[in-house]
Formats: structure tokens, C-alpha cells, sequence
């Protein structure tokens, strides 16, 4: 492998596909190393051999398990330069309102998108102390607005919002600087998952977004990068909107 060429490293989770893996692919293409942290260990080793050459340290590991993260982060610095950022993308959707969730998926729900973000953090503080960097945690258009039948989902995100806003109270005297991304819905497995077996209900979603479609992740992927990069030196404790104004007020698509 050859070295980043002295950007600095990113430790990315949920790196495996979608989001995370969109945030990878740029920061490799602009000299960053990566950490790239996923449960899925096969399709880390796809999105390895298709970026391009960079120093890159992927590692398996869950995000709920603090002390995995931390032997990741502690395990990888003698061959990456210190961490200057981190992007969190790990997370689930987990469908049902409060009548029909499980306590495990609820459980499970907020242990994924909430803690693991939280766990994130923790492991890799202490480096962008050191380097006074910048945490980028995903977040949604449903942790500012509700959305139906997604309960467990819903609190998650407006629970990382929350982190968000705490974070950048408490770390910005230390220099470091966290800001939240939402995006609305986004051309990810994910996504597919829930509009695979139902295009109509796609395509009633995509009507309801001004701009008429959803996001590409690499579309998400620049706006990650912005806010843990010096162009966004100044920004802290923000939400970043990414969802073509679907949360910006009510919209009645105009007829044709």
C-alpha cells in the first residue's frame, strides 16, 4: 500500500456499503487514510480492492461493542497518520410504531444508530483532541421531522442529533468540532430493502421531495468530507440538510 500522502486519516463506520462506503471511495480519491470499520468483513474486503491506492486499515467489528472500536483505533495507528476525522455511518431502520415494535428491536434499534455513535466517539476522541478534528454523525430527515410507522428509527436519529448538539458544546473548547448530516431518502441498500418489492410506493416518495428524486450517497459523501475538512472550520453543533427540501415546509407537487 502506498501512504495518503499526508491528509491525515478518517475512521469511517458502516463503511461496508451505501453511505459509508461512498465516504470511503472520496476520501481515498483525496488522499485520506481510512479506518473503515463494518460487520459485513466480505464486503469490506470488496470496497478494499476497488479503492483507490491508498493506506487502508479495514477492520470487522459492531459498533455497540466500545471496546472493539477502541482495539481498532489503538490496533491501526502504527501504520496511518493520526486521525484528523471520523464520519459514523453505521446504522439500521427498523419498521413499527409503538404497539407493534419488540423490546429487542427497539433495543437493538438505539443500541445501532444512537450508542454505536456514541462509541464511535469515544474511541476516537482522545486522537482529534491531538489533532483537534471533527466528527460527522449521520443522522435523517427523521431525527427532525417524525416519520410513520418508524418509532424506534425516529428516536435514534433525533437522539444523534441530540449527541450532536452536546458534543459540540462540551468539545469545542478543546478545539474539535462535531456537526450531523440529514439526509432524506438515498439510493442505498437500504433503500432498497424498503422500495424493492413496492416501486409505486417509490415513486409516491420520490413525488413528495421538491427536487423530484433522491440523493446519491456520493452526494452525502461531499458533504461528510466538507464538514470534517478546514473548509468547514467554523461550523459546529450544525444539521446538515440533505433531503432536496422535503423537511423545508409543506409541498404539493404543481400538476403537469
Amino acid at each position: 500500500m502506498t501512504t495518503s500522502g499526508g491528509a491525515g486519516s478518517i475512521l469511517i463506520t458502516g463503511a461496508a456499503s451505501g453511505i459509508g462506503a461512498a465516504v470511503a471511495a472520496l476520501a481515498a480519491a483525496r488522499g485520506y487514510a481510512l479506518v473503515l470499520v463494518d460487520r459485513d468483513e466480505a464486503g469490506l474486503a470488496d470496497l478494499t480492492y476497488e479503492l483507490p491506492p491508498t493506506n487502508v486499515q479495514a477492520r470487522a467489528g459492531d459498533v455497540t461493542d466500545e471496546a472493539l472500536l477502541r482495539s481498532i483505533v489503538a490496533g491501526t495507528r502504527p501504520w496511518r497518520p493520526a486521525l484528523t476525522g471520523a464520519v459514523a455511518c453505521a446504522g439500521i431502520e427498523v419498521l413499527g410504531d409503538v404497539q407493534t415494535l419488540t423490546a429487542d428491536e427497539w433495543t437493538r434499534c438505539l443500541a445501532v444508530n444512537l450508542t454505536g455513535t456514541f462509541n464511535t466517539a469515544r474511541a476516537v476522541l482522545s486522537e482529534l483532541i491531538e489533532t483537534k478534528g471533527a466528527l460527522a454523525f449521520l443522522a435523517s430527515d427523521a431525527g427532525h421531522v417524525g416519520a410513520q410507522g418508524y418509532a424506534a428509527y425516529c428516536a435514534s436519529k433525533h437522539g444523534v442529533i441530540g449527541l450532536m448538539r452536546a458534543m459540540a458544546l462540551d468539545l469545542g473548547p478543546v478545539g474539535v468540532r462535531v456537526n450531523a448530516l440529514a439526509p432524506g431518502f438515498v439510493d442505498t441498500p437500504m433503500a432498497a430493502r424498503i422500495f424493492g418489492e413496492d416501486p409505486s410506493s417509490r415513486e409516491y416518495y420520490e413525488g413528495t421531495v421538491p427536487l423530484g428524486r433522491f440523493a446519491q450517497p456520493s452526494e452525502i459523501a461531499k458533504a461528510a468530507l466538507h464538514l470534517i475538512s478546514d473548509e468547514a472550520s467554523y461550523t459546529s453543533g450544525s444539521i446538515y440538510h440533505i433531503d432536496g427540501a422535503s423537511t423545508a415546509g409543506y409541498f404539493e407537487r404543481p400538476s403537469s
